[in-house]
């Protein structure tokens, strides 16, 4: 057991799938999680309160595997696709109907408000395979299911309803709660809505497949000509489906180079790192002590406060390009209690400054900071009070243009979203915005009941 806890505490703190596995290396049980290192440290925690098979599984435990993910979707992918594989049998079994739900395509042909007959394809979920039909799955839980579906709708929204709510909403004129709310293309009203219907499915159904790639170049391709025609507002529809995917997801992955390759976000991580040193150095001639991509330490710093009111500082962290949760920080603010985001800035930052050296807190080789060219000047004040000399950018989110002082005046640079290189530094943006926002709500309920 004592392999094992040092195995758990190496795990990293992102989204993933973990394996355990027998002293003859046969798969016992496929798992996934948002935070690998809390969902297995669970597991060993308090064995008395846990199910008389998860004991049982538990003595038979040797070792333990992971897969880091980018995303909780990928993560959610993964495990369907190894539960199928590998067959574990502490999973429950797939032949159980009862337990295993798939995301189902149909096709139906329906009478449209022109008269005519047209197949208007739609996705539901089911526990039973048909001949009619495509099936994606089957997913181990529900909630798998649900968390797919929501999201793809979000970008690609698409028809769910039966027949007869169909030919009703039809009749009526009007489009469902859906359509109204934007997650549904209303094809019950004709027109252009069924073809947009069916080409969202059609991209939906790429997805689900794996053709992750080629549905962003197909994506990619179509912008571009709707842009060529002049059809701008058609070209914006897909350059808004391209971008929230990518916000919603940060990836676009198939799960399979996952099978084939373990390390890839560490792979991709250090690509990054690589990418971003060099779009650096060429562009505002910045120099790197440590040029070590799986070293590489990025610290992201952002303020959040309502009126000033229990206002905190974050610091977000990736090393080698990959978040590295366990080295987060934030900060209350102390010394100030009304708005003023450039003095609270240069005060986490003060503070921070006053660490380096320490050896808990290792010194960061990059300082991105969340804002413009008036963030990034106080950044750079505290930096010079404290006689620290490391570089320091900032990354403006309106239109993710990252800016840099050089002593005399500002330089940016405006960078394709999907370079690698603006990519990394958003996924730390996000993230401080996220670890900031968690801490300050918890302060401000803390506050609410005091």
């Amino acid at each position: 057991m004592t392999d094992l806890t040092n195995n758990v505490a190496t795990l990293p703190e992102s989204p993933g799938v973990y394996i355990y596995k027998d002293h003859s290396k046969k798969v016992l049980y496929v798992g996934k999680a948002v935070n690998l290192k809390n969902r297995v440290k669970s597991y060993f925690q308090n064995i008395e309160a846990l199910s008389p098979k998860t004991q049982a599984m538990i003595t038979k435990i040797a070792d333990i595997e992971h897969i880091n993910v980018e995303n909780e979707i990928e993560a959610l992918l993964l495990e369907a696709d190894l539960i199928k594989r590998y067959r574990p049998p502490y999973n429950i079994a797939l032949k159980d109907d009862k337990f295993y739900k798939y995301i189902k395509i149909e096709k139906n042909k329906l009478s449209t408000p022109e008269g005519e007959s047209k197949t208007i394809s739609k996705i539901v979920t089911s526990r039973k395979k048909t001949k009619e039909g495509e099936y994606f799955g089957p997913y181990p839980e529900s909630n798998s299911i649900l968390v797919i579906t929501k999201t793809l709708r979000k970008i690609f929204p698409y028809r769910d309803c039966s027949t007869q709510k169909f030919t009703r909403y039809q009749k009526a004129k009007r489009p469902c709660l859906y359509g109204h709310l934007g997650l549904c293309p209303a094809p019950c009203l004709g027109g252009e809505a069924i073809i947009q219907n069916n080409i969202n499915i059609k991209k939906i159904q790429e997805y689900l497949s794996g053709k992750r790639s080629l549905m962003f170049k197909q994506l990619e391709r179509e912008m571009k000509e709707l842009s060529k025609n002049h059809e701008y507002e058609k070209a914006a529809v897909i350059r808004d489906q391209i971008n929230s995917y990518n916000y919603l997801t940060q990836t676009k992955n198939n799960v399979n180079e996952y099978l084939k390759n373990p390390d890839l976000v560490h792979n991709k991580g250090a690509d990054a790192v690589t990418k971003l040193l060099a779009e650096l150095e060429k562009s505002f001639k910045l120099q790197f002590t440590n040029t070590d991509t799986e070293t590489f330490r990025i610290e992201t710093y952002d303020i959040s406060n309502m009126s000033g009111k229990s206002a905190i500082g974050a610091m977000s962290v990736t090393t080698g390009g990959v978040p590295d949760k366990s080295e987060y920080r934030k900060f209350r603010i102390k010394t100030k209690d009304t708005p003023d985001d450039f003095f609270m800035l240069q005060e986490i930052l003060k503070r921070r400054f006053n660490r380096i050296g320490e050896s808990e807190w290792e010194t960061p080789d990059l300082i991105v900071i969340d804002g413009g060219k008036g963030q990034l000047s106080s950044a750079i004040e505290a930096m010079e009070a404290k006689d620290i000399k490391i570089p320091m950018i900032s990354l403006a989110k309106k239109e993710e243009l990252i800016f840099f002082y050089d002593g005399t005046e500002f330089q940016y640079i405006n960078l394709d979203i999907n370079n690698p290189a603006l990519k990394l530094i958003i996924i730390g943006r996000d993230e401080v915005h996220r670890f900031g926002i968690a801490y300050h709500r918890q302060l401000r309920m803390k506050n609410l009941y005091q």
